[in-house]
């Protein structure tokens, strides 16, 4: 197993990012806004659907449609069926509302993997750059360790990539094994989604809240070792990120821990989550930090379930009063500025 998570992914990732722009447009461009012009009207639908009778067949032709530098929401409305493409919501194409007809019924599919000439940051069958994006009702899934590709080799794939601030995703599906959710970078909220993957599934340096979702560990083809939950990628005790879990549940198929370090600071929470026997005795791993947990926030509060008995934890889990809770837990944690309620209903 190869795991790829380094700064060169990231800086890859952003190289690429800002190219797009730089081909798009020589203008520049605002990296979205909360105004009054954008506070939740939709101003144009845009419809998709593979079998014609819309504007597009194609997801990403979709997005191709709406303008550069556009500061109004603009929703794409992808009718049921399974895409097979990549779609990159590029740096300056902000206001984007994807919905999709259900997570069950609209998904986008790719099944693209990181090997010696491709880094994990280019593998996302979503990927979403820009600011003031929403989805909704829809599936990201990477088919490629779950029978599209693999061949059972376990390696970075991921559905999903989201490093735009000010983004959110209601009753979406992301579903891979190894990395499948890349929360990178900004304020993101997760509500009522449906995250599965084997290894660091849910991972980035995202500042983001999880509420009510579905955390579901997937076999890992060619190993027997628990998989990891989250790896959190906080770099310093300033940076303001950290990945909050709030009455979730964690279930699946395959031993996991809640979480490993792929920073130095480290920080996700766990409150009021509902957890089954697949969370494996210690709970966390300090991966390339042991004996230096002091700077490590992995916190465990109010969780239920046969999953929460932390009788064999790790002794270095951190312990939150409720003041200190509270901040992470409430969601001017992410919209203390107030986008969240600015966004489409």
């Amino acid at each position: 197993m190869k795991l790829r998570l380094g700064p060169s992914s990231v800086s890859v990732r952003m190289a690429l990012a800002v190219a797009l722009a730089a081909l798009a447009s020589l203008a520049a461009v605002p990296r979205g806004r909360c105004d009054a012009a954008a506070a939740g009207t939709v101003v144009r639908s845009i419809f998709v659907n593979q079998n014609g009778g819309a504007d597009f067949k194609s997801v990403q032709r979709a997005v191709d449609s709406v303008p550069f530098g556009n500061g109004q929401w603009i929703r794409v409305h992808v009718a049921a069926g399974v895409y097979n493409e990549k779609v990159v919501i590029p740096l300056n194409k902000s206001f984007i509302l994807l919905e999709g007809e259900g997570r069950q019924q609209t998904s986008i599919e790719w099944a693209d993997h990181a090997d010696q000439d491709t880094t994990t940051a280019a593998t996302p069958t979503f990927a979403a750059y820009s600011t003031d994006f929403m989805a909704r009702d829809i599936t990201f899934k990477n088919t490629y360790n779950g029978g599209g590709g693999g061949g059972g080799e376990m390696t970075p794939a991921v559905a999903a990539l989201v490093s735009g601030d000010r983004s959110s995703f209601h009753r979406c599906g992301f579903v891979g094994v190894q990395d499948t959710l890349s929360d990178m970078d900004g304020r993101h909220y997760y509500e009522g989604c449906y995250i599965e993957g084997a290894t660091d599934f849910i991972f980035g340096s995202g500042q983001s809240i999880f509420q009510g979702c579905e955390i579901w560990t997937a076999p890992a083809p060619a190993s027997s070792s628990p998989g990891f939950i989250t790896a959190q990628g906080r770099q310093s005790e300033s940076d303001t990120s950290g990945f909050v879990f709030d009455g979730s549940t964690v279930r699946g198929v395959t031993p996991a821990y809640l979480g490993r370090a792929w920073r130095g600071y480290a920080r996700v929470i766990f409150y009021r989550t509902d957890m089954s026997g697949v969370v494996v005795g210690p709970g966390w791993d300090a991966w390339s930090y042991k004996g230096k947990e002091d700077t490590l926030t992995m916190v465990e509060s109010g969780c239920t379930g046969q999953g929460s008995n932390r009788t064999g934890r790790v002794p270095w889990t951190k312990e939150l009063s409720g003041a200190e809770l509270a901040k992470f837990v409430d969601l001017s944690y992410i919209s203390a500025d107030g986008w969240l309620d600015a966004q489409p209903r």
